[in-house]
């Protein structure tokens, strides 16, 4: 995708930028078309050639598409995206596992797909009911669920949602407009965050569930936003699934 993007902005040609690049038509056919991975090096030639400038840059990992192939490894019946990625995942985990502990997996996936350092996503501080959170849904017109410690917990619907409870949705912008006056805060630290609300992939809500009126998305998805949080609801949450 990055490669193609240079080449569409530059305006040049594959085997043009391949011959500006030094690298062949066919290897630069093959990084286009995500058949090879090119080292960093081949990456700044091609950029180079295409008059821009490639540097690199951390952040926070955040990739859906971990929890989606621990969902695939451990979970009966779901059906991950359509997505090379979802292979090089399930091939990453027990590495990074250390093994093919269920547990150990289950952890290694819930950092890797953090929801609080996705992009697009809302924070707030203060004190909402579950069943303002589901009305908000909702009214969004897209599909929802909930998860993070209140898909943990499952409190009642007319009680306080727990810290931090996560609101799955299609459209975030909509459900932050439907909140406002519901007495949350805005907020950028995930540290202080009561309600995490953030878009969801459309795979996410495989296996969700009703209960009263509000929808949570699957155990195993509640597990791994939970473990994400890090301190005591992710220790119960990993007791939790130690006991599965």
């Amino acid at each position: 995708m990055l490669v193609q993007e240079m080449l569409t902005s530059s305006g040049l040609t594959t085997s043009g930028a391949a011959r500006r690049a030094g690298v062949s038509g066919s290897t630069l056919h093959r990084i286009v078309n995500g058949q090879v991975d090119p080292s960093f090096g081949t990456l700044r030639e091609v950029a180079i050639a295409c008059d821009l400038h490639l540097s690199l840059a951390t952040t926070h990992l955040s990739d859906p598409v971990a929890a989606s192939a621990a969902r695939s490894m451990l979970e009966q019946d779901y059906e991950p995206p359509n997505d090379p990625e979802v292979a090089r995942w399930r091939e990453r985990l027990p590495r990074l596992a250390g093994g093919d502990n269920p547990v150990e997996i289950v952890k290694v996936a819930a950092r890797a797909s953090s929801p609080f350092h996705r992009s697009g996503g809302a924070l707030y501080s203060g004190e909402v009911s579950l069943a303002r959170l589901a009305s908000a849904g909702d009214a969004s017109g897209g599909r929802w669920a909930i998860s993070g410690a209140a898909g943990l917990y499952l409190p009642p619907d007319r009680d306080v949602a727990p810290a931090v409870t996560i609101l799955w949705c299609e459209d975030v912008r909509a459900v932050d407009h439907l909140l406002v006056g519901s007495g949350l805060r805005p907020i950028h630290r995930a540290d202080r965050a009561a309600v995490a609300v953030v878009a969801a992939e459309p795979e996410l809500f495989a296996g969700s569930f009703t209960r009263g009126i509000v929808r949570y998305v699957a155990p195993i998805q509640i597990i791994l936003d939970c473990i994400s949080q890090g301190g005591q609801v992710a220790d119960d949450a990993i007791e939790e699934v130690t006991s599965w």
